[in-house]
């Protein structure tokens, strides 16, 4: 199946806009609500920008484009597994759907049910990035209700929330931690 980031419209950008953007909030709020219980934990949740960070330039990116999900386990129930993430096509650009053509690999190892997704479109926005392609990120993959959340991560500040459209097929479970890295292609 040969997929296009020019066939998602701009109102389903707008809407994964929105999700991501609630995401994102969402994992910045729950590091704050457990920095509140833990105060100890403020240092490692730091979402301030570092010197030497992948972030501060003030510069939007979005991240878009279709992934892959692959498992390794059996569907007889939850069990450890390590899923391995590949995009076919990806863009990481100013805007939606315009800019550098990347590819991403990476793997996450957590607890779940066979998973085997293709072709899934997810978008996210990073609020504050300068350069994301080239180097080893962190990651927490989600895959549960029908849809998929991929928190992106550099060390413990979080960058972004890519999030899957509300079209597709996406059945199984799965929630883990990993790394990954975007390569220009």
């Amino acid at each position: 199946m040969s997929e296009s980031l020019k066939d998602v419209t701009p109102d389903q950008t707008a809407e994964l806009d929105k999700k991501s953007r609630a995401a994102y909030d969402a994992a910045i709020k729950s590091r704050e609500a457990l920095i509140a219980k833990k105060p100890d934990l403020k240092a490692a949740f730091d979402q301030s920008v570092h010197p030497q960070s992948l972030c501060g330039c003030g510069c939007q990116q979005y991240i878009c484009g279709y992934f892959c999900f692959e498992g390794c386990g059996c569907g007889c129930g939850p069990h450890n597994e390590t899923v391995y993430i590949s995009s076919s096509v990806a863009d990481i650009g100013p805007q939606p759907n315009q800019g550098t053509p990347v590819k991403f690999v990476g793997q996450a190892t957590g607890t779940g049910t066979n998973i085997d997704l293709s072709n899934i479109y997810m978008q996210g926005t990073v609020p504050d990035a300068e350069n994301l392609i080239g180097v080893l990120l962190t990651l927490e993959l989600s895959i549960n209700s029908g849809a998929v959340s991929m928190t992106i991560l550099d060390g413990t500040r979080v960058l972004a929330v890519l999030v899957s459209g509300p079209w597709g097929s996406i059945n199984g479970e799965f929630t883990g931690a990993g790394t990954g890295t975007f390569t220009q292609g």
